[in-house]
């Protein structure tokens, strides 16, 4: 029986999505398998692995060709257990990094440029942008 959950996200921006990750110090795989409890694999477009560890288990981001985003793939249940991660804090911290790229890129090709920056004590982003 399979241990992989399917997380629905808003993730349409791959070099977002992998900035967000590395910012996050997961290494980053493009097109490789997601490890799950007793060796089981799923194919993945980008596969985010647990940084600093020796862990075998993965976060993976597959194509979800009806809604044109990537779903959040993982055996959510081993990494709880094994790792003491828990699903809705990593699926938050990894939305909340994608989310900043994304406002950054378009920012950025609009021609705005970030002047200020806060991280508020609730961890929510404050950004202030100019255009010179």
């Amino acid at each position: 029986m399979s241990h992989f959950t399917r997380v629905k996200t808003r993730i349409m921006d791959l070099e977002c999505l992998e900035l967000a990750l590395s910012e996050l110090d997961y290494r980053v795989i493009h097109e490789a398998r997601i490890r799950g409890w007793q060796n089981q694999h799923k194919p993945a477009q980008l596969v985010a692995q647990f940084p600093g560890q020796l862990c075998a288990y993965d976060i993976g981001f597959v194509f979800n060709p009806k809604q044109q985003t990537f779903d959040m793939v993982a055996d959510w249940w081993a990494i709880k257990e094994r790792i003491g991660h828990d699903q809705d804090a990593l699926s938050e911290q990894i939305m909340q990094r994608y989310a900043y790229q994304k406002v950054v890129k378009e920012v950025k090709a609009r021609g705005f440029m970030i002047s200020e920056q806060k991280q508020d004590a609730d961890q929510s982003i404050r950004l202030v942008v100019r255009k010179w």
